[in-house]
């Protein structure tokens, strides 16, 4: 009876061994799809223009109360992290996010001001980029010197909320898992950059 016992449990952890290396092998190779599927991909974009010929008429778009324009990011599955990045940006992955607006524009010092005289909130005191106090100043630079709690305060009083880094991520990446939105190439005129190869004076604009 002991040994029938025994036989029984070695074939039941031999079977539990297989499955187990089945599931792996099954992993392996859907992570070696989804690469050549990238790769593929990949491929394919790099061939684009340089132009910048987008349309981006073609995204559905609200304002919000704050009276800011937001774009609509469709709800489906992205590639996240990289296997060529950092140790937190491993595994990269497919995950599925639902659909979110995203403004269009960085808030600006103008209308960061507005939620300030409206919510009698305090001004920007965050320690960046000391020494040059006029970009705190400049109504159409993107304001700075404000921390994740003013974040925060100026979502909750416009009626928003901030993204998720996965949605941080697909905004600002797309779907394929490019190391840009267009391809894998740098193309200046579509990066915001310090210099002028961009086509403006300060990275800031």
């Amino acid at each position: 009876m002991k040994d029938k016992n025994l036989m029984i449990a070695v074939i039941g952890c031999f079977a539990i061994a297989v499955l187990f290396i089945l599931v792996i092998v099954w992993e392996i190779k859907k992570s070696i799809d989804h690469r050549e599927k990238v790769r593929q991909l990949s491929a394919n974009v790099t061939k684009t223009v340089e132009d910048d010929n987008r349309d981006f008429s073609i995204y559905e778009s609200i304002v919000g109360t704050d009276e800011r324009e937001m774009i609509l990011i469709p709800e489906g599955i992205f590639t996240r992290g990289s296997e060529q990045g950092g140790f937190d940006e491993k595994p990269e992955q497919e995950i599925y996010l639902d659909a979110f607006y995203v403004d269009k524009y960085e808030v600006t010092v103008k209308a960061y001001n507005v939620f300030r005289r409206n919510a009698n909130y305090v001004e920007p005191s965050f320690p960046f980029m000391q020494g040059d106090a006029k970009i705190l100043e400049t109504p159409t630079f993107p304001v700075v010197g404000v921390s994740w709690y003013d974040s925060v305060n100026y979502c909750k009083w416009a009626g928003k909320r901030l993204l998720t880094e996965a949605e941080w991520e697909k905004a600002a990446r797309g779907t394929h898992g490019l190391k840009y939105p267009w391809s894998n190439k740098m193309l200046e005129k579509r990066s915001n950059l310090a210099g002028k190869a961009d086509g403006f004076d300060s990275w800031l604009l």
